[in-house]
């Protein structure tokens, strides 16, 4: 009877798993992004298809579309804490919220459109050993972001504060990315995280990027 409950408790454990793993999907998008909560310029900048992060049958957590092209750094080398050669402020994309959203701070974010920001978590007190990588994409609002220009680092804290409604930045965090298909989601070891990786067109050639899209910070 002992076994029978161990073997029923592993199959029952396995099939919590598969119900994980399943949580979030991809599903490709064949449409631009919305043109009319961009501006002319912005929008000419982004690629013409991108994909939707799914939960279960029908509920679309994002939508995202990459820029057709990033203005990776010239030199190789990078700071201590940063993994990806990409400009701080560049336009690394847009992202749709259809709902309510959040950031990694657990900050809600309002449904709308934003565009996608790369940065780099500050040196100082505050910040030093949050988390493992200084990488992020910081939320601007579409609507106040009207050039694909980079946006330099003071400007773009405070533009991206704006998304939340706060005094803080709106932001996701970049992991390494690993090998594999993309688009693609996965959850990260350890954490109650999920990563979307998706790649784009850079200076060097196809860069993939990973992105947690869902999850709070410890």
């Amino acid at each position: 009877m002992t076994k029978w409950f161990l073997a029923l408790a592993v199959v029952l454990s396995m099939g919590s798993s598969v119900l994980v793993a399943q949580e979030y999907r991809i599903e490709p998008l064949a449409t631009p992004a919305p043109a009319a909560d961009l501006a002319a310029d912005v929008a000419a900048q982004i690629a013409p298809t991108g994909f939707k992060v799914m939960q279960g049958a029908k509920k679309t957590i994002c939508e995202i579309w990459p820029a057709k092209k990033w203005s990776t750094k010239a030199d190789a080398k990078l700071a201590e804490g940063v993994i990806y050669p990409l400009e701080i402020g560049e336009l690394v994309g847009v992202l749709r919220y259809p709902r309510k959203g959040a950031d990694f701070r657990g900050q809600e974010i309002p449904a709308g459109v934003y565009t996608l920001r790369y940065g780099n978590q500050p040196v100082d007190g505050n910040h030093v050993g949050t988390f493992e990588t200084r990488d992020f994409l910081l939320l601007v609002p579409a609507r106040t972001d009207q050039s694909p220009k980079p946006i330099t680092e003071a400007d773009l804290f405070k533009e991206s504060a704006q998304s939340a409604e706060s005094s803080h930045p709106a932001i996701l965090p970049l992991v390494k990315a690993e090998d594999g298909e993309s688009p693609a989601v996965h959850q990260l070891d350890g954490h109650e995280w999920w990563a979307v990786r998706f790649v784009g067109n850079a200076r060097s050639g196809k860069l993939p990027l990973e992105m947690i899209f869902a999850g709070k910070a410890d």
